[in-house]
């Protein structure tokens, strides 16, 4: 790190005296891009729903790299710092996702990305992010029960030049990225980039000699091509692959002699290849515009977590996804500023999904699982006979399997926006969702154990050794489910002052199967194969320890087996379609809100309050062995709150910006607060900048603050993180096509957990980002 930062300081004379005709301007926070969407007829403030943009200079002076900076800078949005890329827990108004289908969707020019293991992807070309609240469903469909992320990167028809960016920061990050935007001709414009960013981690492993344990590395390559072949017809191809290469899961346990220390003993890791195609066709045809999208997205990826989290060497859990997923939409709209503005598509979405999540126990979880098997032994012996034992031989015991998946979805939508009376409309849509998913499993299981009754008198022993039972789950299972997602929304227009709504949303998240529930389900079946194996042993021990002794009568072996049998627990087979299966979570969304432009548009201002009716709410938790994380539905819930959200122009050089959420999201039947839902989101940020004279022509200073709170981690509410915040700021020094920042965040150095969790009786917490620092320079050429 030192030597980056020498290097960019040795730099920066040299290059602050640079001369280049094209500059780099100084963005305002309310920077205006202009973006052609295939289905909305007007900008996001003239709809009548809850959202906020960001553009490139917020994006810039905020240090939004990835979707998880978004978290506070948005009204009610909460994206934890936590885990790997695997694990992108988007939370918006109450409503999120821990594992499983996504409850925030996620478009990156239009295309839909497939799950959530894609969406921490490296944003750095992102020219404007759109947050959409409240359900999109009626437009966008499945998993947007929360809302809609949509990130726009720079179009090179209207943006050309190299930008170059090189940066370093504390705690060795470093980070490279160049992209060339260049336009041949008038009708074909293309852009083509490459990253590279190095982490070197802020947690220790102390059971590892201090090794970091999130340490990462990074490359991301992108390509987008613009050809219009005529004034009719514009494709938009795009393509981006990013590479990742990760520790994790940097878990401390909260007690015992390792407390506030990572320290286990099996290195965890993260291994991700993600590729993402896209073609966007436009035809104008006049009256209306027909826009087709296609997406295809590949990820293959490989999580490897030491699942107990402490210096013990008892489980693993290993996890492979392949994942395919191919989409397609054809949407039509209305041109023109009739009174009448309509949309109409369909949908078509495939997703081929297969996984790989075997639970692998080693020889001390071997022992520890004995342990628990013989525990929950109850005394199954008739009388005169001792104690049962088994002990499990084998040195290591997996337990998963192989899992496909594969999803169908298609819709059908409409939507139509008429103005009543001048200055007064009414927007009213209707989507028809049909989706299919499947379950193809093949969990195969083998344990090798001995089992022995002692007693004091031999004649009462039983010893069974080399007994062997081979538990399995091999089958499919399928269910479908029909959607009907209508929206309707009243807005009345005050003209440039702004405008007020009132809105009926419905949305939905898509059901599906648990694999990691399926080393539960082995244990399930691995004990009563054990039952039944131990049964027709311990009847053919002592049929043959009896056998020719003329005084022991008849039928005294049936005597003890059925003794035996009396108290001997009923195991049944688990339903792996019972089991398995969590239903579609979905949701109303009852909605008022307003967009202001005020004081000659020097004050701006977004307002909104919600109310949320939630059924078979998705709940993600630890299973009941602590061996993996399993979606649940549990019952209702209501998410009732509000937004704000003001951007003031004191002076042309001077504006603050504040934004916050409050929800009050809780289960109907319980009383308690939803998890990983924080109760207040609030950002609060001011951005001056001197115009001097000469060589340096603008310095920006910027100072923000972030906070978060209180947010419940489970389900019972008996494990939380306060209310907490964080101070972050930004010194930008620029001179014609060059910019040169120094930033720091967390500034006060708080503490907080990013993540916690109770598993095996013990609690354990990710601690949240340090104070960082680093220098950042970029330059256009």
């Amino acid at each position: 790190m030192k030597t980056t930062l020498s290097i960019l300081t040795l730099l920066t004379p040299a290059l602050l005296f640079a001369n280049e005709a094209d500059t780099l301007s100084v963005r305002n926070l309310d920077e205006v891009v202009v973006v052609s969407t295939p289905k909305e007829h007007a900008t996001l403030r003239e709809q009548a729903l809850s959202s906020t943009s960001l553009g490139a200079g917020q994006i810039v002076l905020k240090g939004i790299n990835n979707i998880k900076d978004l978290t506070a800078h948005v009204p009610g949005l909460f994206i934890p710092q936590y885990g790997s890329r695997l694990t992108s827990s988007i939370y918006l108004r109450g409503v999120g996702s821990r594992i499983g289908t996504p409850a925030v969707g996620m478009y990156v020019d239009d295309i839909p990305l497939a799950n959530m293991s894609s969406m921490d992807q490296d944003l750095s070309d992102a020219d404007r992010i759109d947050i959409l609240r409240g359900p999109q469903g009626t437009l966008f469909g499945r998993n947007t029960i929360g809302g809609l992320i949509r990130v726009y990167t720079k179009n090179p028809m209207q943006y050309q030049g190299t930008d170059l960016m090189l940066g370093a920061a504390s705690y060795n990050n470093t980070r490279a990225r160049v992209t060339h935007y260049h336009r041949p001709s008038e009708r074909f414009a293309f852009s083509a980039g490459v990253g590279y960013e190095h982490l070197g981690g802020f947690y220790k492993n102390y059971a590892l000699d201090g090794k970091r344990v999130d340490r990462s590395d990074d490359i991301a390559a992108r390509w987008r091509g613009i050809f219009i072949p005529s004034d009719k017809v514009r494709l938009d191809l795009s393509a981006r692959y990013q590479w990742t290469k990760q520790g994790g899961y940097p878990y401390a346990a909260k007690q015992g002699t390792d407390a506030g220390h990572v320290a286990y003993n099996r290195e965890s890791s993260y291994l991700r290849h993600l590729l993402t195609l896209g073609l966007n066709a436009e035809h104008d045809f006049g009256q209306v515009m027909m826009t087709s999208t296609t997406g295809f997205q590949f990820l293959k990826d490989d999580m490897f977590m030491d699942q107990d989290f402490s210096r013990q060497d008892l489980y693993s859990l290993q996890q492979k996804q392949k994942s395919k997923t191919l989409s397609e939409e054809i949407a039509v709209k209305s041109k023109g500023d009739g009174r009448w503005q309509w949309t109409s598509g369909v949908n078509f979405q495939y997703q081929w999904l297969n996984t790989q999540a075997p639970v692998t126990f080693y020889q001390e979880g071997v022992d520890w699982l004995s342990g628990m098997i013989n525990r929950s032994l109850p005394d199954l012996t008739p009388q005169g006979m001792g104690p049962m034992s088994i002990a499990l031989k084998n040195s290591i015991l997996p337990m998963g399997g192989v899992f496909d998946t594969p999803t169908l979805n298609a819709g059908l939508f409409h939507q139509s926006s008429i103005e009543i009376v001048e200055n007064l409309s009414v927007t009213a849509g209707l989507r028809l969702d049909y989706e299919h998913y499947k379950m193809v499993y093949d969990a195969p299981g083998s344990v090798d154990f001995d089992f022995a009754i002692r007693s004091a008198r031999p004649q009462n022993s039983v010893a069974l050794n080399g007994l062997h039972v081979a538990p399995a789950f091999l089958g499919k299972t399928s269910s479908h489910n029909w959607h009907v997602l209508p929206k309707v929304s009243l807005k009345y227009d005050f003209g440039e002052t702004g405008n007020v709504y009132a809105s009926v949303s419905r949305g939905y998240r898509s059901g599906g199967y648990n694999a990691q529930m399926f080393s539960d389900l082995l244990q399930v079946e691995m004990r009563r194969e054990m039952m039944s194996a131990i049964d027709a042993g311990t009847e053919a021990y002592l049929t043959n320890l009896f056998a020719g002794n003329p005084y022991v009568p008849a039928g005294h072996v049936n005597m003890i087996m059925g003794r035996i049998r009396q108290n001997m627990p009923t195991i049944e087979k688990p339903d792996v379609a019972e089991e398995a299966y969590y239903k579609p979570e979905t949701a109303w969304n009852y909605e008022i809100g307003s967009h202001l432009n005020l004081l000659d548009g020097r004050l701006k201002a977004d307002l909104a309050a919600f109310w949320i009716e939630t059924r078979d709410l998705q709940l993600s938790q630890m299973s009941e062995s602590g061996m993996g994380r399993v979606t649940i539905n549990a019952d209702r819930s209501r998410s009732i709150g509000m937004e704000a959200s003001l951007l003031a122009y004191l002076t042309d050089d001077f504006s603050v910006n504040t934004s916050y959420g409050y929800t009050r999201a809780k289960l109907r039947h319980t009383d308690c607060y939803v998890p990983f839902t924080p109760q207040h989101t609030l950002s609060l940020g001011a951005q001056y900048i001197w115009h001097t004279q000469g060589w340096l022509q603008h310095i920006s200073l910027y100072m923000g603050g972030r906070a978060n709170g209180r947010i419940y981690w489970t389900r019972e509410n008996d494990l939380s993180q306060p209310f907490y915040a964080l101070l972050d700021a930004r010194l930008s020094v620029t001179h014609d096509n060059l910019e040169l920042g120094l930033w720091g965040n967390n500034l006060t150095q708080t503490h907080y957990d990013a993540f916690s969790f109770v598993t095996r009786s013990q609690i354990f917490s990710q601690r949240g980002t340090p104070l960082q620092v680093g220098l950042d320079l970029r330059l256009k050429l």
